[in-house]
Formats: C-alpha cells, sequence, structure tokens
C-alpha cells in the first residue's frame, strides 16, 4: 500500500462525508441520507462495473479516491441504522418501510451498471 493510496482514501473520504451531512441539511436527515445512500451506491456499482482488470490488488490512486473514500463515505452504514432505530422508536412499521425502500434502492442502483457492464 503507498502514501498516495492512503491520502487518496483519506481526500475522498473527507468529501464523502461532508456531502452525506450536506444532503441531510438540503434535503432533511431521512431523505438525505437516502440520496447519500442511493448515489454512492450508484457510484460505487458503475465505478467497479466500468473499472478495468483487478482493481483490489493494486487500485489506482483515483480509483481508492472515488470508491474507498468517497463512495463509501457517501454511503455508510451508521446514518442509516442510527435514523432507523430513532424512527422505530416512534413508528415501527415506518422505520422497516425505510429501511427496505433504502436498501432496495441502493442494492438496485448498484447492481445495474455491474449486469449491464460488468466483466
Amino acid at each position: 500500500m503507498t502514501l498516495s493510496i492512503v491520502l487518496a482514501v483519506a481526500v475522498g473520504g473527507a468529501a464523502g462525508a461532508v456531502l452525506r451531512y450536506l444532503s441531510g441539511l438540503w434535503w432533511g436527515s431521512l431523505r438525505g441520507t437516502f440520496v447519500a445512500n442511493t448515489v454512492g451506491c450508484a457510484l460505487l456499482g458503475s465505478l467497479v462495473a466500468w473499472a478495468p482488470g483487478d482493481t483490489q490488488a493494486g487500485a489506482p490512486w483515483w480509483y481508492a479516491l472515488l470508491t474507498l473514500g468517497l463512495a463509501g463515505a457517501l454511503s455508510t452504514w451508521s446514518t442509516l441504522a442510527m435514523q432507523v432505530y430513532d424512527l422505530a422508536t416512534r413508528d415501527r412499521g415506518a422505520a422497516v418501510g425505510y429501511l427496505l425502500v433504502t436498501l432496495g434502492a441502493g442494492g438496485l442502483v448498484a447492481l445495474v451498471p455491474l449486469l449491464a457492464w460488468g466483466h
């Protein structure tokens, strides 16, 4: 692992965390998390499908920046888990519905590019 890869992940992660925070301000807490997770999953699925060769062993800095850093920080489980827990304390049915819709949308937008362009 080179220093350039570590720095790329750090820069991408910082950008993803800021975008996740801003999405909550722009669209509200639950919608913002849904948007951030869906965009992060779509970005990750598209990049994995598009990237040439084996990107896990010897990933270029730009791939690490966009996948591990940006998409990873943008689509984190921690915010989703806390919001589902908070929603469940008020309305368990809404919490389950929100979780299923968010997971379904994230999985779908990540899977479509992999099926369409995947290796």
